[in-house]
């Protein structure tokens, strides 16, 4: 039975993400609790293509890093977050379903 919460805890969640300017597509968000309050995304596309932004959550935006570069972040609505570095060389956004901006 741990096994199975353990499991279940780092299943990735069905989504469909933007890497960059590339189309978006399938993948999968997994999302795990840091210290002092931080969220740690993972995010991996059906192509390969990832990405992992590390931060925290205030009022809808985020700051911390994408891949390791300072970036903020603004939530669309609840399952719908875009993500860039500050230096706007790396974009990321990602949608559950039922979430895609305007659909809902």
């Amino acid at each position: 039975m741990i096994l199975t919460l353990i499991a279940a805890a780092l299943a990735g969640e069905p989504a469909t993400c933007v890497f960059d300017t590339a189309p978006p597509e399938p993948c999968e968000v997994t999302f795990q609790a840091g210290a002092g309050g931080a969220t740690l995304l993972r995010a991996r596309g059906r192509s390969g293509k990832q990405v992992t932004f590390s931060g925290r959550r205030n009022s809808g935006w985020w700051a911390g890093t994408l891949d390791g570069k300072s970036a903020m972040g603004l939530e669309l609505n609840r399952g719908n977050v875009v993500f860039s570095t500050r230096a706007l060389d790396r974009s990321f956004q990602y949608w559950t379903r039922g979430n895609e901006h305007g659909s809902y």
